[in-house]
């Protein structure tokens, strides 16, 4: 955000102009500052080539999303919602991480026929959960287990 001739402005658009336009309150994203945020990002951890995902809960906006999947990213997601909304961004399954307690058998059972890169388990109750629905729906799945 700038003033450009006494005018509050992001990226040379006046922040009037917005308020006329949608009304208030009203959320702006500055796509040039995303970019260089996640580039920059990026290139801090270019040597290890991981997969960097977006957690999905710090905001659910498709248009957003998928943005950040044109920019390479994946998801975490902890919800089925959540799942829901990235694959709906365009986000690839095996860029998908499903993290969080309390996960319902039907989002296990859809997270695993999704066929996304992990889910996460939060528990040795939910590791059985999950082998045991992975096994009755005849799919493999990966599972992160931390102590």
């Amino acid at each position: 955000m700038k003033y450009i001739n006494k005018k509050l402005s992001i990226e040379n658009v006046k922040v009037q102009n917005i308020a006329k336009k949608f009304g208030t309150p009203a959320y702006c994203y500055s796509y040039n500052q995303l970019k260089e945020n996640i580039n920059n990002f990026k290139r801090s951890f270019k040597s290890f080539s991981p997969l960097i995902c977006f957690a999905i809960k710090s905001n659910t906006n498709v248009n957003l999303i998928s943005e950040i999947r044109k920019l390479g990213l994946g998801a975490d997601v902890v919800s089925m919602g959540e799942l829901m909304k990235a694959l709906k961004a365009g986000i690839k399954p095996n860029k998908i991480v499903f993290s969080g307690v309390g996960k319902t058998v039907e989002e296990i059972k859809y997270a695993i026929n999704k066929k996304i890169l992990l889910i996460n388990a939060e528990s040795k109750s939910e590791i059985f959960e999950i082998e045991r629905i992975a096994k009755k729906n005849k799919k493999s799945v990966n599972v992160g287990v931390l102590e």
